[in-house]
């Protein structure tokens, strides 16, 4: 017995349902993150296997937030080493600084020396390479400024008309010190992020992208309950991001840190508007972006 026509006829369009299907998914932009996959004072093994995890599906780039863990000791080799490992990738690398990639480091003597290596990081990690792998992204730093030449971890990049970058907020709580005379570093650098935002709604305004995309370490959004006596850090910046999506005329999403304090970390995309936040848990997540689409950016539990 022959079935209908009608199924029939179903049966000769699913092949090219299927088809449109996959070629529509195709068009999509697809990126992973790795955050915080450091967990333990070892060898490469960990950030391997999250590396190769991240590349699956061959992603358009791969964002990694923390490059060591708060275990290992700060040495000029583990960077070199690290900085190898994410170039020998066939995915482009775009690095997000992580407070733990730097703060607790340590002299020879056993004493602080955060900004002696973060500024050593600086040198290692960024400097010269392009954090392209086998492909290529047009980066631009925040150092190709003069005035701030010495911020090169923040970084944007545009593909398909979506506007991606970095923006150097550490946990916890942006690395503000509330003792007296402690805290140049957190008051310069918040000098060149205001800045940074301020030239990402310029051009996000003059080339009209309806959708912006920044990754950061620490967790500005949302507003945080704090005692009275406590400074909290991300307080600028937060207002900062609002005047963003005022000035830009777009979406803007940020992919952030998780809330260290919390026992749960969210796995949805909250939007406040036009103003979008996401905790990220540690691990590696892959993203698909259609900035036409009422969801934007949409999270998947595998890159």
């Amino acid at each position: 017995m022959q079935p209908p026509r009608w199924s029939r006829w179903v049966m000769m369009l699913i092949p090219g349902v299927i088809l449109a299907s996959s070629v529509q998914s195709a068009e999509l932009l697809r990126f992973a993150v790795m955050m915080h996959v450091m967990k333990d004072a070892a060898d490469d093994a960990e950030l391997r296997t999250a590396f190769d995890s991240a590349q699956t599906g061959d992603p358009s780039f791969i964002v990694v937030n923390g490059m060591r863990s708060v275990r290992e000791p700060c040495t000029e080799q583990l960077y070199r080493q690290r900085a190898a490992l994410l170039e020998s990738g066939s995915v482009p690398v775009v690095l997000s600084l992580a407070g733990s990639d730097w703060i607790g480091c340590r002299d020879r003597q056993g004493r602080p020396a955060a900004m002696t290596w973060l500024n050593l990081l600086r040198d290692q990690v960024y400097g010269e390479i392009s954090w392209s792998g086998a492909k290529h992204l047009n980066l631009r730093r925040q150092s190709a400024s003069r005035v701030f030449r010495s911020y090169t971890e923040n970084t944007r990049w545009v593909i398909d008309n979506v506007l991606f970058a970095t923006l150097n907020l550490p946990a916890e709580n942006n690395h503000y010190i509330a003792s007296a005379g402690g805290n140049s570093e957190f008051e310069d650098r918040a000098t060149a992020n205001r800045e940074w935002l301020k030239r990402l709604g310029l051009q996000a305004s003059l080339e009209h992208h309806p959708l912006i995309v920044l990754f950061c370490d620490g967790n500005p959004l949302p507003a945080p309950a704090r005692r009275s006596d406590q400074r909290d850090g991300f307080a600028e910046v937060r207002q900062q991001l609002k005047q963003l999506v005022e000035k830009s005329g777009a979406r803007v999403l940020l992919v952030q840190g998780p809330e260290q304090r919390s026992p749960g970390v969210p796995r949805d995309i909250v939007w406040e508007g036009r103003l979008g936040y996401l905790n990220l848990r540690a691990g590696v997540s892959g993203f698909t972006v259609d900035s036409a689409a009422t969801v934007p950016v949409t999270l998947s539990e595998e890159p």
